[in-house]
């Protein structure tokens, strides 16, 4: 495990958390992050009711984004440690596309890939988003993108990625947004115009990062993983077991390999 991370781990605790000693020790998995929770900003959710509030997914995680926050706070600086190893393996080993996915919905994945990327721009590392969840999207949402043609329409009309790459004005970071709905996109992913898509992203961008669906709600993450150069599993604090997690290397099988570690989102901080 990176110095980095227990220095972090240091100043987490709580009676029911999931340590990264267990989750390296019984998994056999490395933990990259450790990503304390960041309280969303109040002042920049509209004033409603507790009702629209609750609605109101995109503002409370637009809330949320770095961009809202100093350079130095501990999430900034977790996030800014993992980003700076992607980039070393981008120059040294060529890996540059990095798989994004929890076990299920709701474990930080798209928080995640927006406040990594938030945090490379700000360090001057070309990166981009590829919004893969196509069922549910919500990166596009947050940052304010139409979502077309974007990802299936790239790879159903032939287009080039650069042709459907937005650049947020939220942000200044540069996405691939999610597209039209289909019924299965994991088809879309073996597919020759999926190949030259990640070829002409790669010999633009430092780092790729391309958030997946739940791994264990759809099969795409494991058709997805031979055509990444890894993939880092998202693991919400209090949410989702080391069982549960196990239940992903399961499902993935002899794709396991391809697991770079494990991101530990959403700690509490005391």
């Amino acid at each position: 495990m990176f110095s980095w991370v227990e220095t972090l781990w240091g100043k987490v605790s709580g009676p029911e958390m999931v340590t990264p000693e267990e989750i390296e020790g019984s998994l056999h998995l490395p933990v990259l992050a450790i990503i304390p929770h960041l309280e969303r900003r109040r002042g920049l959710v509209p004033a409603q009711g507790p009702m629209m509030r609750r609605i109101d997914l995109e503002g409370r995680w637009r809330s949320r984004l770095l961009i809202h926050f100093p350079e130095n706070v501990p999430a900034a600086q977790a996030y800014l440690a993992l980003v700076k190893e992607l980039h070393a393996r981008s120059r040294g080993q060529r890996q540059k596309v990095w798989l994004f996915a929890g076990s299920v919905s709701g474990e930080g994945t798209s928080l995640s890939c927006m406040n990594l990327a938030i945090v490379a721009r700000r360090q001057g590392i070309k990166t981009l988003i590829i919004e893969g969840h196509t069922r549910a999207p919500r990166i596009s949402s947050v940052f304010r993108l139409d979502l077309e043609p974007g990802l299936t329409g790239c790879l159903s009309r032939s287009l080039n990625a650069s042709q459907a790459i937005r650049k947020s004005s939220l942000t200044g970071v540069d996405v691939l947004p999610a597209g039209h709905s289909v019924a299965y996109p994991e088809t879309l992913w073996g597919s020759p115009a999926f190949h030259r898509l990640l070829a002409e992203v790669r010999s633009v961008y430092d780092v790729v990062l391309f958030e997946g669906p739940p791994v264990l709600l759809y099969p795409d993450v494991s058709v997805l993983c031979d055509k990444v150069d890894g993939m880092i599993l998202i693991h919400q604090f209090g949410r989702t077991s080391p069982e549960r997690v196990g239940k992903v290397l399961e499902k993935l099988g002899e794709r396991q390999n391809h697991l770079l570690g494990v991101l530990l989102n959403d700690v509490p901080v005391h």
